[in-house]
């Protein structure tokens, strides 16, 4: 719980700190104060202090925790916290999926569906703010469903760069054998996401029609 209720503090001050960034309030002194309130018929004996959770660590000291270095491999959830503090500059889209995959065994081991969906809340609004979003990602209510969802958002735009890539390749192609007036009514029929298989029906028109009019004719049928 001791670490759990740290993850939670480190995450709610994150949060705190992009309001005020938002909002432009400037710099100002944040405290978060973590209160665990137990229901149990026995007497709480697990630790009350992270610091109790270390052998090595001076009684009622501080241990200042830093991010983890990018290469590093965590051993455990004793590491959750510089991970978490790690997200934090991720700003591409590689690295953060290579991130979330770190984090989401750490968040697993701690075996609690209340901190996993406390977890999934808190990436989420994460992501948000850095400009990672889809409907599906919104309402992925898990670790393991914000992993999966960040994953499939990252290979659908992946693959949307690769066919615009080839629908620009395809209009070049065009405009040398049709004219620039052809080209340009063909980008209109296949822009947005053309698939795979219109473009591939699009590159096999250019080499079978022989005039502007039959190859338009042929990429209207699909």
């Amino acid at each position: 719980m001791a670490l759990r209720t740290t993850a939670y503090s480190c995450l709610a001050a994150q949060s705190l700190l992009q309001q005020d960034k938002e909002l432009a309030r400037g710099d100002r002194e944040l405290a978060v104060v973590a209160l665990v309130l137990h229901h149990g018929d026995r007497r709480w004996n697990a630790a009350t202090r992270l610091s109790d959770l270390f052998t090595e660590s001076a009684p009622d000291a501080y241990r200042a925790v830093g991010r983890m270095p990018p290469n590093a491999q965590p051993t455990g959830p004793e590491d959750l916290p510089r991970v978490v503090l790690g997200l934090s500059g991720v700003t591409k889209a590689e690295q953060m999926r290579a991130a979330l995959t770190v984090l989401l065994p750490l968040v697993e081991a701690c075996e609690d569906e209340d901190f996993d969906r406390f977890m999934a809340r808190s990436v989420n609004a994460m992501l948000l703010s850095k400009g990672f979003s889809s409907q599906q990602l919104e309402e992925a209510m898990t670790m393991n469903t914000v992993v999966t969802e960040f994953q499939r958002s990252w290979d659908e735009v992946r693959q949307e760069g690769v066919e615009q890539g080839q629908v620009a390749v395809l209009v070049q192609l065009i405009a040398r054998k049709f004219g620039q007036r052809t080209a340009e009514e063909v980008r209109r029929l296949i822009e947005g996401r053309p698939g795979r298989d219109r473009i591939a029906k699009v590159a096999a028109a250019i080499l079978d029609c022989d005039t502007p009019e039959d190859f338009v004719g042929r990429v209207r049928e699909g």
